[in-house]
């Protein structure tokens, strides 16, 4: 389901032509956005002197499924408004409890941003031909993307696939040269501008292969690919000295997609996970539950 316009404005425009309990219940809302992200139905409708039907049927007329459908949105846009403030800042955080202050606001906003772009039929298409190729390469340049297609390697290969990462250009276009019908690649780019990638993908799709992309949706490197997970970073570049918000994004984005997979391959993988975890055991014996390689 996606939404285009803002649920904050929405509920705005629509306040003239409100009935009373509608009214009552958006006054208190906007009242204090961050606040009615986290509140219950019940006391909303108690503090709005409503029933909580009439909960349930403000969030429809806003366009939601439901009430916890409009708290998740109401969040997501409360977040973005967020970030355009913070874009104001000019001087960076400079003593410890501002940079923590700061970069987990960062964070908060870059996985909100995130989830209001997800594609979930996207995120299916992807797991379902990864799930059925014989490799996945793993590609991406610079800082953030590099890293993502690295720890997409490293998330990939404990499911039992056959994955590896290049951040290499050349190294890339040769990858793309040697796939076939049984490949995939698993591009990572916030841009979608990077040549070796759009050139990666074009090769790999001419000889077969099927091309992911997790990049912005009207980029070029989008034009080149099967399945495109949409990501777009507002305004990057006015963040020099903050945490890459984009890195943020896309590590939520590959955390959904090895999600899925892991739930469609546990049957296969579950007795070769347990293995690996009793041989890593063997090298500094018995630990409380970590992550299989850690």
């Amino acid at each position: 389901m996606r939404h285009v316009s803002s649920l904050i404005d929405t509920m705005r425009l629509m306040e003239p032509d409100m009935s009373r309990a509608e009214r009552n219940v958006a006054n208190i809302i906007l009242s204090d956005i961050e606040a009615a992200t986290r509140i219950s139905t019940k006391l909303l409708a108690s503090q709005a002197e409503v029933s909580e039907p009439t909960i349930v049927r403000f969030a429809r007329r806003m366009g939601c499924e439901g009430f916890t459908d409009f708290k998740i949105r109401l969040a997501q846009d409360y977040a973005l408004g967020r970030m355009y403030i913070a874009a104001e800042r000019q001087e960076p955080a400079t003593t410890g409890p501002a940079v923590a202050e700061h970069v987990y606001e960062a964070t908060a906003q870059a996985l909100a941003n995130a989830f209001s772009q997800h594609d979930p039929i996207a995120l299916e298409e992807a797991a379902d031909i990864l799930d059925k190729v014989q490799r996945v390469f793993c590609l991406g340049v610079g800082g953030s993307s590099a890293n993502v297609a690295r720890e997409a390697e490293n998330r990939l290969f404990r499911l039992d696939m056959a994955a590896s990462a290049s951040c290499d250009s050349y190294q890339q276009l040769i990858m793309a040269a040697n796939c076939s019908t049984s490949d995939a690649l698993l591009i990572f780019s916030v841009t979608g501008k990077p040549r070796s990638l759009i050139d990666s993908a074009e090769i790999a799709r001419g000889q077969g292969a099927a091309v992911i992309a997790v990049t912005q949706p009207d980029s070029e490197l989008a034009k080149r690919s099967d399945v495109v997970l949409p990501l777009h970073a507002y305004d990057e570049e006015k963040f020099f000295y903050m945490p890459n918000r984009g890195r943020y994004g896309q590590l939520y984005v590959l955390d959904c997609l090895a999600t899925l997979l892991g739930a469609r391959r546990m049957k296969s993988v579950s007795k070769k996970l347990w293995r690996a975890r009793m041989i890593l055991a063997n090298l500094h014996g018995p630990t409380n539950p970590q992550p299989v390689g850690d």
